[in-house]
């Protein structure tokens, strides 16, 4: 069996325990089965961000880019989560109690306005920083400077947090609206949770070994290019059009719209 399809195999079985074991609270409340639903939530969060988007790619090129320290990615990774599941949690209380009228497609198509939103953010990031790279100047390594690109780096962070996790999550979205709909609000929260746990785990992962394999990379090259700042610099620059390129494919329906 291909990896692909035993992947998608795994993420339907586990959505299919997820969905039976949230339907058992309807009836009857069991500790174990509170647990169970955790851990494999846990695991759908994980394998879940492994497929298409949730920030995997621009946490990697964000990281590529330039020197951090790796408590960082640990940091992108929970502001990625907190948003990606918050957005989840405030839309469905808002189709719940709010839009009720809200129905099928226009579900659908509310999604895609997040991504498209989610998009232009990177896009615009992206060229951001790329007009900040092209205008920055060589300073002295002193501890002011050091203190503002440590400021400067947090705020990118946290904007980079934001642009990758606007979109709502669709499996909490579904889990929470269920659950909302059954009374049974708490149920909800500790699977949508722990899915979030799982996706910020694999973030932090992800982020902590392309901040090792980059240090690791400009270092053995520089021993044998004697040049290791030209090497972080290419380095940067092509993460950076990984991070614009990553934008325009997500907001890529918003210009064919205005050109068709």
């Amino acid at each position: 069996m291909h990896f692909p399809s035993f992947f998608m195999n795994y993420l339907r079985v586990a959505d299919t325990m997820i969905n039976e074991l949230i339907r058992e609270f309807t009836t009857d409340f069991k500790l174990t089965s509170l647990l169970l639903l955790s851990l494999i939530s846990f695991l759908y969060g994980v394998a879940h961000s492994i497929g298409p988007g949730h920030g995997k790619s621009l946490v990697a090129t964000f990281f590529l880019k330039e020197k951090h320290p790796v408590v960082r990615s640990v940091v992108l990774s929970f502001i990625i989560s907190v948003i990606h599941t918050g957005s989840a949690l405030v839309l469905s209380f808002l189709l719940f109690y709010v839009l009720t009228g809200i129905r099928g497609m226009f579900r659908i198509k509310l999604q895609s306005y997040f991504m498209t939103a989610s998009g232009l953010m990177i896009l615009a990031l992206g060229i951001l920083f790329f007009i900040l790279k092209l205008t920055g100047h060589n300073h002295e390594d002193n501890n002011a400077e050091n203190t503002y690109k440590s400021s400067k780096s947090i705020k990118n962070i946290l904007l980079v947090g934001i642009s990758a996790g606007i979109v709502p999550c669709p499996a909490s979205l579904m889990i929470m609206l269920f659950a909302l709909s059954n009374n049974i609000i708490i149920i909800g929260l500790f699977s949508v949770l722990s899915i979030s746990l799982g996706m910020f785990v694999l973030l932090s992962v992800i982020g902590a070994i392309t901040i090792y394999s980059r240090n690791a990379f400009v270092t053995l090259s520089g021993k044998f290019q004697k040049n290791t700042e030209r090497i972080a610099s290419i380095i940067e620059y092509i993460s950076i059009m990984l991070i614009i390129s990553i934008g325009f494919f997500m907001s890529s329906g918003f210009f064919k719209s205005l050109f068709s």
